[in-house]
């Protein structure tokens, strides 16, 4: 089971807004940069540049603890740190090799160009607030969550278990589950025979797996939103794809397109984000707020079923039947 950070850290997806005033000037060394964000109306003229452990590691010189600029080895590689930083909850200006973190930062893309990358408040998705469900009539339709609110809870389910299932696109154990009960879960919906709803939220994102929590949570909500029938088959898909690669939009927009949600509207969800303010919300509520009037999340994945904890082998469909309280394999 993937457990909370401590402290209850979370992790959110960097979008990009803003546009480059101009090109920006070709910066090639640490001293460029700082030469750049001076002229640029940059105000902390005393940058230290900072130990690193290897040549190839980006060049970092600071300025107290609210300035950083960065020159990375490539613009994947700044593009990755700016990133990283939004997953701080910092502001940053990305453009080429170069990130430059500032309390000043739209007054030196005035100068400099660039791309400000920032966390904006959006409305989440529809049919997920917080979590898609599913019963014998299919998704059960809500509304999207406001930006600044909350979700309407779900009415009660009718005379049938309330299953809820939360998971990290990016985890092991909720892999092992959905491989294992998938379709089980589907069918026990599908037949009446419970309600079954899925949360996923953003726990273990990380440079190396692409962002995986978020990014994944995000195309989850995508295909929920545009496309809610495609979404069972397309979560398993993604999550499993998940363990052996890094997120790469691309190729999640592909796999949604092979489980039924093939709309152009649904890669350009992928691509840009857009449900990733909704993803952060979701995540903090359900560490924040009882789950089905329990507790909140403790770790990933959690199945409940009214208001009880799952705590058997997740890998094993008979014990999660014999728990909801179904046949195996119904």
């Amino acid at each position: 089971m993937r457990t909370l950070p401590a402290g209850g850290a979370l992790v959110a997806l960097a979008l990009l807004a803003g546009c480059a005033a101009s090109p920006p000037p070709p910066i090639t060394t640490i001293g460029e940069l700082g030469a750049a964000y001076l002229d640029a109306g940059g105000q902390c003229d005393e940058l230290v540049e900072q130990y690193r452990d290897s040549d190839d590691a980006p060049v970092v010189a600071t300025c107290g603890a609210d300035t950083e600029l960065i020159l990375a080895g490539s613009p994947d590689e700044a593009l990755a740190i700016a990133t990283e930083r939004q997953l701080r909850e910092q502001t940053v200006l990305v453009s080429d090799r170069w990130v430059i973190r500032d309390p000043d930062i739209e007054t030196i893309q005035q100068e400099l160009g660039g791309q400000v990358v920032t966390l904006a408040p959006a409305d989440g998705p529809a049919n997920m607030a917080d979590a898609i469900a599913f019963d014998a009539d299919g998704v059960v339709e809500a509304d999207p969550v406001p930006a600044q609110g909350d979700p309407e809870p779900l009415p009660a389910a009718s005379g049938t278990p309330d299953v809820l299932v939360v998971i990290d696109p990016a985890c092991e154990y909720c892999d092992r589950l959905l491989s294992a009960s998938g379709e089980q879960l589907s069918a026990l919906a599908d037949e009446g025979g419970a309600r079954v709803a899925y949360l996923p939220v953003s726990l273990s994102d990380s440079i190396a797996n692409g962002y995986a929590s978020t990014l994944g949570a995000n195309a989850l909500a995508c295909v929920a939103d545009a496309a809610p029938d495609a979404y069972r088959s397309f979560q398993t898909a993604l999550v499993a794809e998940l363990q052996g690669q890094p997120f790469d939009a691309a190729s999640a927009a592909a796999l949604a397109a092979e489980h039924g949600a093939d709309g152009d509207d649904v890669g350009t969800c992928i691509a840009e984000g857009r449900f990733a303010w909704w993803v952060r919300q979701a995540t903090v509520r359900a560490i924040e707020q009882p789950l089905q009037g329990a507790e909140p999340l403790r770790g990933v994945p959690t199945v409940l079923v009214d208001g009880q904890a799952f705590a058997g082998d997740v890998s094993d469909p008979a014990a999660l039947a014999a728990f909801i309280g179904q046949p195996a394999g119904r």
